[in-house]
Order: structure tokens, then C-alpha cells, then sequence
């Protein structure tokens, strides 16, 4: 969730309650002005009739909204009841609320039971045109301050916004970074840092490299004579059965040092996008090159070779890269295949499917592709083939997958 949507909710859930205990109050002490309002007339109304009774008024000549009656001496209550009722209306046809005031009187001798009641009506339009406008205001003020804290937010959030899409797009190669200044201090030590910080990370890239170019360059001499001198000595004479086998076990082991070298150094220039040149690859074109150069391999193992051609697809990339890529496919379904086996290779318009005979079983397929993971048997390989293929699938955006059934291993890559 953004930070701008979960401040926002924050502000509604403080706001709403707000506007619910304030709407009642409001309409709580309207309410109470209007019923106090209401008794104080009720009380007049009474002094009045008070009045008019001391001078001899008759009870008929009294409003209809008024009630005087004789009543017994045992039923005499002297004090004022105001109390909520719902009397009919006539006019309106309809049961309507009413303010009544029902108190005793005791003039002449006589007493009267006073009963005078008002109609709710005006008073209930009165907190209506009252209360509305509130509320009205409320709810305009609440939606104001959401809307203008929203907009300041995303105003004063804007270099920081600015400063994520830059840093989404960077790349450790790139000799700068600027994010430039804002006027909001904490923006600006922040942008100051990420730039101190992507200098220092750069300045350390450039060196990891230069060190890895160099280390590679200069591991591969002393490799290139070992393996001659040991050439040599293989070729000699005076060695026994038992020493050559010593000595080839050394040359086996320098050999694969040189090619775990080489596929380290090629993995290092891949992560550091040193293959920019890109290209329209032919993979077709690409496969039957590439099984050309192993055919001597494959008739050695006895290996029969199916190929479905259904398509020709392409994609851009470079071709070295290209060439890596399907090679080290080819290479992983001859080496871990099976004497006399099958590579079946199946090209569709959007993809090319490797498939291969092999007696291997993979435990894990999640660390397929993982580096130095090899399967079970292949003591010659330096578990860095599939490693460096996924690393070329990956900056080329290219899908692959693997399956197996029945001891049929099969490497699909999706253009």
C-alpha cells in the first residue's frame, strides 16, 4: 500500500468518528435549546390562562391547543409535567408529535387539571434548517482537508517520487547519477547520500571488475603452461602406468580450472553488460551450426539426434551470447545423456525445446539453474552451463523452463 493511501485511510478513520460524535452533539444541543425553548412558552401560556381564569374567563373560550377540566380534590398534582405525545391532527390527517405541559390548578375554590400541548413541527423544521447547513459544513470542511492534505501530500512527496523513478531505472555502470536539489531539507540530504552512495558503489563496480578481468587474464597463463608441461611429461617414457595416471588426473583438474575460469569471467561480463552489441539471431540457422560442432561428440556416444523444425523465431540479442547460449544447451543434453540415447530438438514458432535421454535424477529443479549445482554423474562438469544460460535468458527477457518424463529431460526456452 502507499504511503499517500494508508495516511489517507488514517485521516478517515480519525475524521469519521469525529464527524459522528460531532453530529450528535449538534443535534443534541439544538434538540435541548428547542425543547427548553418550547417549555418556556408552555410555562407562559400557563401564567396566561392563570390570568384569564382570575378574571372569569370561560374555559370555552380558551385555544384549541389547551385543555382545562375540573377534577377531583384526590387527583390534585400542583407541579409542572412536560412529557412527549402524539396527538391526531385534523388537518393533516396523520398522528403528529406534540410538547405537552400537565399541571393543577386550584382558583375560586375549584380545582382544574391544565393540559397545554404545541406542535413539534415548527420546532423539528427549525433543527432541520439548523442542523442541515452544519452538518452540510462539516461534511464540506472533512472532504476540503482530505482532498487539500491529499494533494499537499503528493505536492511534498513529489522529489522523493522523482527520486524512486531514477533509482528504478539505475544501473551500476552508469558513471552518474544526479538527482539534483529540493527545497525540502530532508529530500535533499536524502538525494545527497544516494549519490555519495551510487559513486562509492560505482567506483567499487569498476574496481570488482578491472579485478576480475585482470585475475582471469593472468590465472590463464600459468594454466596454458601447466597444461603444456604436463603434455609433456604425459608423453615421456620413463614415466610408470601409475605416474601417468597421476599426471592425468593433474591435467583433468587444470582443465577444469581453466574452464571454470573462463565461465566465471563470462558470467562477470554478462551481470556487468559488457556484451552490448545486439543483433536479429537466426536460431535455427544457430542450431544446426552448433550441432555441426558436435557431431564427432555425439556419434562417439552413439547419440541420435531428432530434429522438428516448425518455425524459424528470432529474437534480438548478442550474438555471442546467442552462440553461448545454444552451445551450452546442445552440450548439457550430450553430456549428461546415456550411451546410445536420443536428443530430440523441437523448434516452434515462439520457442526451442531441448530434450534428452539421461539416467540422471534432479532432486531439486529449483536450483537447476543455480550456480556449482550439478546433478548426480557429472564429476566433469563445473555446474556453471545452466547457470550461464539462465543469466542470458534473464537480461534477455527470454522465459525457460524445465520439465522431465520418463527419464526425457526437456530445457524449453520461449521467446
Amino acid at each position: 500500500m502507499k504511503l499517500l493511501n494508508k495516511t489517507s485511510i488514517y485521516y478517515l478513520l480519525f475524521a469519521l468518528p469525529v464527524f459522528a460524535i460531532c453530529s450528535g452533539l449538534i443535534y443534541y444541543f439544538i434538540s435541548f435549546e428547542i425543547i427548553e425553548n418550547l417549555d418556556e412558552n408552555l410555562i407562559k401560556e400557563k401564567n396566561e390562562i392563570v390570568k384569564s381564569i382570575k378574571t372569569g374567563k370561560l374555559v370555552t373560550e380558551l385555544d384549541d391547543e389547551i385543555s382545562l377540566k375540573e377534577v377531583r380534590p384526590e387527583k390534585v398534582n400542583y407541579s409542572n409535567v412536560f412529557s412527549d405525545t402524539t396527538l391526531f391532527d385534523a388537518n393533516e390527517s396523520e398522528m403528529e408529535s406534540y410538547r405537552m405541559l400537565t399541571t393543577t390548578l386550584n382558583e375560586r375554590g375549584k380545582i382544574y387539571q391544565l393540559k397545554i400541548h404545541v406542535s413539534y413541527i415548527e420546532s423539528d423544521d427549525l433543527l432541520v434548517s439548523i442542523l442541515l447547513p452544519v452538518l452540510i459544513l462539516i461534511v464540506l470542511l472533512l472532504t476540503g482537508f482530505f482532498f487539500i492534505n491529499l494533494y499537499i501530500s503528493k505536492k511534498v512527496w513529489q522529489p522523493f517520487y522523482s527520486t524512486l523513478e531514477k533509482l528504478k531505472v539505475y544501473k551500476i555502470a552508469d558513471t552518474s547519477f544526479e538527482l539534483g536539489d529540493s527545497n525540502i531539507l530532508e529530500f535533499s540530504e536524502l538525494n545527497k547520500t544516494l549519490e555519495l552512495m551510487t559513486e562509492k558503489i560505482h567506483k567499487d563496480f569498476i574496481s570488482q571488475k578491472q579485478f576480475i578481468e585482470n585475475a582471469s587474464h593472468e590465472i590463464q597463463t600459468p594454466l596454458a603452461v601447466i597444461k603444456n608441461k604436463i603434455e609433456l611429461l604425459i608423453q615421456s617414457k620413463t614415466l610408470s602406468e601409475s605416474e601417468i595416471q597421476i599426471i592425468q588426473s593433474v591435467y583433468n583438474a587444470s582443465n577444469k580450472l581453466s574452464s571454470l575460469n573462463k565461465a566465471l569471467l563470462l558470467l562477470s561480463k554478462i551481470e556487468n553488460n559488457q556484451f552490448k552489441e545486439v543483433e536479429e539471431s537466426q536460431l535455427k540457422a544457430l542450431v544446426e551450426k552448433t550441432l555441426s560442432h558436435f557431431e564427432d561428440i555425439v556419434s562417439l556416444k552413439n547419440i541420435h539426434v531428432e530434429k522438428t523444425y516448425s518455425g524459424n523465431p528470432t529474437c534480438k540479442m548478442n550474438p555471442i551470447l546467442a552462440d553461448i547460449l545454444i552451445s551450452n544447451l546442445i552440450q548439457n543434453a550430450i553430456r549428461h545423456n546415456v550411451e546410445g540415447g536420443t536428443i530430440n530438438i523441437n523448434i516452434l514458432e515462439n520457442s526451442i525445446i531441448f530434450s534428452n535421454t539421461s539416467n540422471y535424477t534432479i532432486a531439486n529443479t529449483n536450483e537447476l539453474f543455480l550456480r556449482f549445482r550439478k546433478s548426480e554423474g557429472s564429476l566433469e562438469s563445473v555446474g556453471l552451463g545452466l547457470a550461464i544460460v539462465k543469466e542470458i535468458c534473464d537480461k534477455y527477457k527470454i522465459k525457460i523452463k524445465y520439465s522431465c518424463s520418463n527419464k526425457l529431460h526437456s530445457i524449453e526456452l520461449v521467446f
